[in-house]
C-alpha cells in the first residue's frame, strides 16, 4: 500500500477536467494534456489507483500527484500550485515506507513554484530535458536517405517482440527507463490511444534490428502535431546515419498526413549528441523540464 497523507484521496474519472484545469493554472501550455491522458492514467497497470491522488479542499480538487515506485527511486508528477509541498511530503513517505534512495519530481514551467518549494525542502535541480519541435512548411520534408544494406519499413506485428528487446537494450542506460516487460510493451506502446503502425519505422540489416523510431500522429492535447515517441539505433550500428534517416522518414510520414509539426522529447545532458541530430533535422527547443531529487 501507498503511504497515506491527511487531504489527499484517489483519483476518480469524474475529477478529469478539474485536474486538466489545475495543470492548465500550473504549467500553462508547457505540459499539454487533456482528459484523455488522465482517464489512461486510471487504466495504467505501471500506476494503479492507489499511486494517484488528488487533493481536495471544501469539496474542490485543488491539487493532483501520482507516484511510480522504482527499485531505487520514487517518481513524483504532480499539478498543484500553491500546495506543492503536500504532495512532496506523500511522495518522500512512500519512499522512505519503500527503502528507496532517491525521490524526484519534474517541473514543467519556471514561474510553476514548484522548484522553490522543492529546493527549500534540499532538493538539487538533478537533470534537465528539452521538448524540440519542428514546423511543417507546403514543402514536405525531406525522406531520410537510403544506407546500404539497410531495409527500413513499417511495423507488423511479428515484429513486436524483436523491438521490444532493442527498446530495452537502447534505452537502458537512461534513468528515466523501465525496461519494458511483454505486457507494459502491449499496454503502453501497442495500446496508446494513438497507434499507428504506419508510422513507426524500423531499420533491419538482413533479420537483425538495427534501429526504429515510434511515432504518433497527434502529440497529446496538441491536435495537428504530431509526435515521434522514440528513435534508436543499436550501439554497434551508431556513426552510420541511420538515426538521422530514420527521423527525417518519421518527419515525412507525419507531413503527409497533413499536420502542421512534430515535436519530441530529449535528454539536456547532450551525452549522446541527439540534440543536435533533431537541430540537423530542423528542429528547435521550445520548451524545457526541470527534474529535482531529494535523496533520502
Amino acid at each position: 500500500m501507498i503511504e497515506v497523507v491527511t487531504g489527499l484521496r484517489p483519483l476518480r474519472a469524474n475529477d478529469v477536467e478539474a485536474v486538466v484545469a489545475i495543470y492548465r493554472r500550473a504549467f500553462g501550455g508547457a505540459r499539454p494534456i487533456d482528459a484523455a491522458e488522465i482517464l489512461a492514467w486510471l487504466e495504467s497497470p505501471d500506476l494503479g489507483e492507489d499511486n494517484l491522488r488528488v487533493l481536495e479542499e471544501n469539496g474542490r480538487v485543488v491539487g493532483y500527484g501520482d507516484v511510480s515506485i522504482g527499485d531505487e527511486y520514487v517518481a513524483l508528477e504532480v499539478a498543484a500550485p500553491g500546495r506543492w509541498g503536500v504532495f512532496l511530503d506523500w511522495a518522500e513517505a512512500t519512499g522512505r515506507k519503500r527503502a528507496v534512495s532517491r525521490v524526484r519530481v519534474a517541473d514543467y514551467a519556471p514561474d510553476s513554484g514548484l522548484a522553490g518549494t522543492a529546493a527549500a525542502r534540499g532538493y538539487r535541480q538533478w537533470r534537465s530535458a528539452f521538448t524540440m519541435r519542428t514546423d511543417f512548411t507546403d514543402a514536405p520534408p525531406q525522406p531520410g536517405a537510403a544506407l546500404e544494406g539497410v531495409v527500413v519499413d513499417t511495423f507488423r506485428d511479428q515484429d513486436g517482440d524483436q523491438l521490444r528487446e532493442a527498446i530495452n537494450e537502447v534505452f537502458r542506460p537512461d534513468p528515466f527507463f523501465d525496461v519494458l516487460s511483454p505486457e507494459r510493451f502491449r499496454t503502453a506502446y501497442l495500446g496508446h490511444r494513438d497507434f499507428d503502425p504506419s508510422l513507426w519505422l524500423l531499420a533491419h540489416h538482413a533479420t537483425e534490428l538495427v534501429g526504429f523510431v515510434l511515432a504518433f500522429p497527434e502529440a497529446l492535447a496538441e491536435p495537428g502535431i504530431g509526435w515521434v515517441e522514440s528513435l534508436g539505433v543499436r550501439s554497434r550500428w551508431r556513426g552510420r546515419g541511420i538515426g538521422e534517416s530514420l527521423l527525417r522518414s518519421a518527419l515525412h510520414a507525419l507531413h503527409a498526413r497533413g499536420l502542421h509539426g512534430a515535436a519530441l522529447g530529449v535528454d539536456g545532458s547532450n551525452e549522446t549528441g541527439a540534440a543536435r541530430l533533431y537541430e540537423r533535422a530542423g528542429m528547435r527547443v521550445i520548451g524545457r523540464i526541470d527534474n529535482w531529487a531529494l535523496d533520502l
